[in-house]
């Protein structure tokens, strides 16, 4: 779309009043982002799309105006297509993608409950025993057949194709202001290069407000920092994950480091805005700048980096003590500064052909339990979700206590079963927290996997 970053904060989508939620699993990828869309039903009267293989029973409890598509694994093309048919201004979408709308609708019949008023005749008897005729309506429920449009996307998406329409424009009543957060299942995704190209059509196309959840802390301020490869190859230097050499917060590594809560700094968060870090316990040992003093800089502290992040990705020229860290009375967020979403040249919207094979079968996908995010939460003793196989109640019944995971690309995880009540359907959740599990190596670049899973 011409711009460097996505155009919204996610703070900027409690204004909303309709709410779409994408690639995300609420419930557990970020604790914001789920109070944000429920606070949008609860507070604002809002309603709401939510799309995501996996059932969660947590979310229809957020509002009763709250739509839930649990679709196939690798239909998230199709999930944007249906927002930019309900959404988009169809003047500005283009003549494939208009072509393609159209092959999803179809004439249907369906019966439907009608209420008619149907006149009777009663005979009445008065006091003095006269009868008369007395005739009077009332109503009657009668079954009628009627043609409608269904939209084939809906039925792809697991949707009540009959009664979509009907519920959708009493949910778009009186709504104002429409909001799209896309989540880490988008970035993980064989097909993650059309579902930005069809993200940024509904920009161009639409009064949305879009913003992105980031899948880890700090993750958009590195992708702007580095320059990232497309595959890992060569010796790897792993800082606070596996690699050849490893730099570890953990006491785990070759060479440790200050954890995030023992040293100054800058982290960029999903907001956009660089926030300050203060260090709230000691740390004897090196730093990061003491690394890149050794390679030829010549910074005394790590934070005189800070008015050196680069002004072409958005940064500003801030010396660190200058950086404000408040929270006002009336809540709002003085810490730090935006980022500029900059202007970069437009490559134009290019839609490839979409993908038609949704992973059928045993699935696992990688996604962490509510509370635990990395190693660093694993460790905290107040935490006591365990790493292992999460399913359903009645997934888990049928596994058993222990079973052994087999990936496509051959390679084995066994672990413990644990019940999740609040997950629905046969998808299982492997998670990524425990870095030496190298969790990111057996899925690759998606976050869902095709498995075979059997009892021990």
């Amino acid at each position: 779309t011409g711009k460097m970053l996505y155009p919204n904060a996610v703070e900027e989508l409690r204004s909303c009043d309709f709410i779409v939620s994408a690639g995300v699993k609420l419930r557990n990828d970020n604790p914001a982002a789920r109070y944000i869309f429920n606070n949008i039903q609860k507070l604002n009267k809002g309603a709401g799309l939510y799309f995501h293989p996996v059932g969660d029973n947590l979310v229809p409890t957020f509002g009763k105006s709250v739509s839930i598509f649990n679709h196939k694994p690798g239909d998230e093309e199709y999930v944007m297509l249906l927002l930019l048919d309900i959404f988009a201004n169809k003047d500005k979408l283009p003549k494939e993608i208009k072509d393609k709308l159209k092959k999803f609708k179809e004439k249907r019949k369906k019966t439907i409950s009608k209420k008619v008023m149907e006149e009777v005749v009663e005979v009445v008897e008065d006091k003095d025993g006269n009868k008369k005729e007395v005739k009077k309506k009332v109503p009657k429920t009668i079954k009628e057949e009627v043609e409608y449009e269904a939209n084939l996307l809906v039925e792809r998406l697991g949707g009540d194709v009959e009664n979509f329409d009907e519920e959708l424009e009493k949910m778009l009543k009186k709504k104002e202001q429409f909001g799209l957060m896309v989540g880490e299942d988008f970035y993980f995704h064989p097909k993650a290069k059309n579902l930005a190209n069809l993200v940024a059509l509904l920009e161009e196309s639409s009064d949305f407000k879009i913003a992105f959840i980031p899948p880890k802390s700090n993750a958009l301020g590195v992708a702007l920092i580095c320059d990232l490869d497309e595959e890992e190859d060569g010796f790897v230097v792993g800082y606070n994950e596996p690699g050849d050499y490893k730099i570890s917060a953990l006491g785990d590594g070759d060479f440790n480091i200050p954890a995030m809560n023992q040293q100054e700094g800058t982290m960029t968060n999903m907001n956009k805005r660089v926030v300050p870090l203060n260090a709230a316990l000691d740390f004897d040992g090196y730093e990061l700048n003491d690394i890149l003093n050794e390679l030829g800089f010549n910074n005394q502290y790590t934070i005189d980096w800070t008015p050196k992040l680069p002004t072409n990705r958005g940064f500003q020229v801030v010396n660190f003590d200058d950086l404000p860290n408040e929270f006002t009375n009336d809540q709002k967020e003085n810490r730090g500064y935006i980022l500029a979403n900059l202007d970069v040249e437009k490559k134009g919207i290019e839609i490839e052909d979409f993908s038609n094979n949704p992973l059928e079968g045993e699935i696992a996908y990688r996604c962490n339990p509510q509370r635990q995010f990395n190693d660093f939460t694993n460790k905290a003793h107040q935490i006591f979700e365990k790493f292992g196989v999460y399913a359903s109640s009645d997934r888990a019944k049928e596994l058993g206590d222990r079973v052994v995971v087999k990936f496509e690309n051959g390679k084995e995880l066994e672990l413990e079963v644990i019940e999740d009540d609040r997950m629905s359907g046969d998808i299982v959740e492997i998670p990524d927290f425990k870095s030496n599990m190298r969790i990111y190596d057996i899925f690759g670049k998606n976050r869902y996997a095709k498995v075979t899973i059997k009892k021990v």
